[in-house]
C-alpha cells in the first residue's frame, strides 16, 4: 500500500494546531450560526475529499498545504469566525472524545521520543488532530436528521463523480486521463489490467474512500425509498451500481469482501426488522445487477487472479529449453531453436492488448553489464496457455563487438514488464561467442535492472510486530514505519510510499502499546455507539461504513491519507449524530404514532417505522 506521496508528511503540524484551536472552544450548546457554518464545513469536505490535487496548493518554507488540507483549514476558519461572532461555544464532550485526545496525546509523545523522524511523526499526529477537528465539525454541523440525509447524499453524490471518472479511466478516454493527471502521478496496473482510482492517488485508496461511500448510499436508498421518492430511490439505485463497479476496477480484494459485507449486514438488519418488505427487495435486486455486471466483465479473469494469489509475481513465469552455446558473427541476425513452457497463471497472447513477445538480453560475459536490453521481438504463433509447451524459432541479433556475452532469454508484455524483473524470477542463459574481424560498433555497457521488490504483506506485518517488540512503549514514532521497516523485513533498502498494510499494526508500530490502547479504546467506543443506535436506514449506512473500515482497515491504514482520513472522521461524527437523533426519536415514538395513526397516512404494521425514515 503508498502513501499519498513523500511530501505530505509536511503538512499535518499546522492542521493540527487548526483543529486544536477548534477543540478548545468548549461550552454547552452550538447556537444557529455556529451550527450552519459547521455543516456548509461539512457539505464542502464531502465534494472536495477525493480530489486532493497532487501538486500543493500552498508552499511554506517548513511544510505545504494541498487542496484538501486548504479545504479542512477553511472550515475550521470559518467555524471558528461563526462562534466568535455569535460569542457561544460548541458542545464537545461525546463518547469519542476522551479516546481520540488520548490517541493523540500518545502520538504526540511518541513523536517527540521518536528515533527516526521526529517531524515526519509529529506531522503524521497533527493529521490525527486535524480529523478530530473534522470530527467535531460534522457533530456540530449535522444537528438534525435532514442535515445527515443530506452530508449522506452529498457523500454518495460526490462518490458516483469519483466512480464515473474511475469508468472513463479504465476505458483510457484520452481527455479524462489528461484531467486526472492532476490528481495523480499516472496510471496503475496490475500485471496488463489497468486499476482505476478515478480522482484519489492510488487504486487502493479510491476503493477504501468509495467503499464508505457505498454503505452510505445504501442507507440512502432505503431512506428514498421509505420516503416514496421514487425519482431519487432509482437515482440512489444507479449511483450505487456504479460506485460498485468503480470498486471493482480498482481490483482491491477486500473492496468487493467489505461491498459483499455491507450490502448482507443491511439486508439481513432490514429484513429482521421489517421482513420481506420493499427496502429488502430493492437491496435484493441491487445485488442481482451488480453480481450480473461483475459476472459479465471481461476483467473476470484478473480479479480471480487477484483473490487468489498474493501479488502478481506468480502471474509471469517461464521456463525455458534452449541451445547451452551460440556462435554467431557480429551484428548477424539469426534464427535460434527455443522450447517454452508457460509456467505463469496467465494466456501469452502475440494479438493482446498489450501483446506478448518473446525477447532476449545480451550481458558482457566477463562484467555481466547489459550490452543490448531490448532484444528482438518474436510473436507466438497461438495464444500459449498455462502449463502449455511450444517450440519455436527466436530472432536473434549479435552485439556489433566481438567477444564472450551471456544471451538472457526472457518474454516480454509489451509496455508493461519483462518477466524476469518479476520478484523470484529464475533467468535462462546461453553462453554466446561472438566472431568477427573489427567491431561493427563501440562496446557500451549499463547495469542491468534492479528485480522489482515487492515485500509481501505477511512480511510487512512481521516487521510491525519485530518495531512494536524492539519499542513497545512508544513506537517508532507515527507513520515512521515506512522510513524503517527495511531493516526490520531483511531487505537492503525500502520504499518510503509502503506502509504496513495494516491500520491497526501501523498505530502499534508507530505510537507503541500506549497508541494502540487508546485508538482500541476508539473503535470500542465506536462500536458502542453504532451498536446502540435505532436500527434506521442511517444507522444501518453508518454501521456498514464502519464494518468496512474495520474489515479494510486490516489490510491498509484509512489514517495514512488525507481523503480517507477525512472520511473516517466525517463517519464518527455520523455515527455520534445518529445516535443522538436516534435517541430522541426514540423517546417520542409514542406521540408520532399516534399521529400518524389519526391522519390514516399509514397502515399499524407500518406505523413503527415510518417516522425514522422520513426525513
Amino acid at each position: 500500500m503508498y502513501a499519498a506521496g513523500v511530501p505530505h508528511r509536511t503538512r499535518g503540524k499546522l492542521l493540527g494546531t487548526a483543529a486544536c484551536v477548534s477543540a478548545h472552544m468548549v461550552g454547552e450548546a452550538t447556537p444557529a450560526v455556529g451550527a450552519n457554518a459547521a455543516f456548509a464545513g461539512v457539505v464542502l469536505l464531502s465534494f472536495v475529499t477525493p480530489f486532493e490535487a497532487t501538486r500543493p496548493l500552498l508552499r511554506l518554507p517548513s511544510q505545504s498545504i494541498s487542496s484538501l488540507e486548504a479545504a479542512v483549514l477553511l472550515s475550521f476558519g470559518v467555524w471558528a469566525l461563526a462562534l466568535i461572532a455569535s460569542t457561544s461555544r460548541p458542545a464537545w464532550r461525546t463518547r469519542f472524545t476522551a479516546p481520540w485526545l488520548a490517541l493523540v496525546a500518545a502520538m504526540a509523545v511518541a513523536s517527540l521520543l521518536s528515533s527516526v523522524s521526529r517531524t515526519n511523526a509529529l506531522h503524521m499526529t497533527g493529521r490525527i488532530a486535524a480529523a478530530f477537528g473534522v470530527f467535531l465539525l460534522t457533530v456540530a454541523g449535522v444537528t438534525t436528521q435532514a442535515r445527515l440525509r443530506i452530508a449522506l447524499a452529498a457523500v454518495v453524490v460526490t462518490g458516483a463523480v469519483v466512480s464515473l471518472l474511475a469508468g472513463l479511466e479504465y476505458l483510457q478516454i484520452a481527455p479524462i486521463l489528461r484531467l486526472l493527471t492532476a490528481f495523480r502521478p499516472g496510471l496503475a496496473t496490475v500485471g496488463a489490467q489497468v486499476r482505476a482510482g478515478g480522482s484519489l492517488q492510488y487504486p487502493t485508496i479510491a476503493s477504501m474512500y468509495l467503499e464508505i461511500v457505498f454503505a452510505f448510499g445504501l442507507g440512502l436508498l432505503l431512506i428514498e425509498l421509505d420516503a416514496e421518492r421514487r425519482g431519487r430511490t432509482a437515482a440512489v439505485f444507479a449511483a450505487l451500481v456504479l460506485i460498485a463497479e468503480a470498486i471493482a476496477l480498482t481490483f482491491t480484494r477486500t473492496g468487493l469482501i467489505t461491498m459483499a459485507a455491507s450490502v448482507a449486514l443491511v439486508g439481513a438488519s432490514r429484513y429482521n426488522a421489517r421482513g420481506r418488505d420493499r427496502g429488502v427487495v430493492a437491496i435484493a435486486a441491487l445485488t442481482a445487477v451488480i453480481g450480473a455486471l461483475l459476472f459479465a466483465s471481461r476483467s473476470t479473469q484478473s480479479l480471480w487472479l487477484r483473490f487468489t494469489s498474493e501479488g502478481q509475481e506468480s502471474w509471469y513465469r517461464a521456463a525455458f529449453v534452449a541451445p547451452a552455446d551460440i556462435s554467431m558473427a557480429n551484428g548477424e541476425a539469426a534464427s535460434i531453436p527455443v522450447t517454452l513452457i508457460n509456467t505463469g497463471r496467465i494466456v501469452w497472447d502475440s494479438d493482446a492488448d498489450p501483446p506478448f513477445y518473446v525477447s532476449y538480453h545480451w550481458l558482457d560475459a566477463k562484467t555481466d553489464r547489459i550490452v543490448t536490453f531490448e532484444g528482438l521481438r518474436t510473436a507466438f504463433d497461438a495464444p500459449v496457455s498455462p502449463g502449455s509447451r511450444v517450440s519455436m524459432a527466436v530472432h536473434v541479433r549479435a552485439p556489433g563487438q566481438p567477444g564472450q556475452y551471456r544471451l538472457v532469454w526472457d518474454v516480454v508484455q509489451e509496455g508493461r514488464l519483462w518477466f524476469t524483473t518479476e520478484p523470484g524470477a529464475v533467468p535462462v542463459m546461453s553462453r554466446g561467442v561472438v566472431a568477427g574481424d573489427r567491431p561493427l560498433t563501440a562496446l557500451a555497457t549499463f547495469a542491468p535492472p534492479h528485480p522489482t521488490v515487492r515485500p509481501r504483506r505477511f512480511q510487512l506485518w512481521r516487521a510491525a510486530w519485530r518495531m512494536a517488540a524492539a519499542r513497545p512503549l512508544v513506537g517508532v514514532g507515527p507513520d515512521n514505519f515506512r522510513l524503517s521497516y527495511a531493516s526490520y523485513a531483511g531487505l537492503a533498502a525500502g520504499d518510503p510510499r509502503i506502509h504496513s498494510n495494516n491500520m491497526y499494526l501501523e498505530v502499534l508500530a508507530g505510537a507503541g502499546i500506549a497508541g494502540a490502547l487508546a485508538f482500541a479504546w476508539l473503535l470500542w467506543s465506536i462500536a458502542r455507539v453504532t451498536r446502540s443506535a435505532v436500527a434506521n436506514p442511517a444507522s444501518l449506512a453508518i454501521a456498514a461504513a464502519v464494518l468496512a473500515i474495520a474489515v479494510h482497515g486490516a489490510v491498509d491504514s484509512f489514517l495514512s491519507f488525507a481523503p480517507t482520513y477525512v472520511l473516517f472522521a466525517m463517519t464518527l461524527g455520523f455515527a455520534h449524530v445518529n445516535a443522538q437523533l436516534s435517541g430522541l426519536e426514540q423517546q417520542s415514538t409514542p406521540r408520532r404514532r399516534l399521529t400518524t395513526y389519526d391522519q390514516g397516512r399509514t397502515t399499524n404494521d407500518q406505523r413503527l417505522h415510518v417516522h425514522a425514515y422520513r426525513v
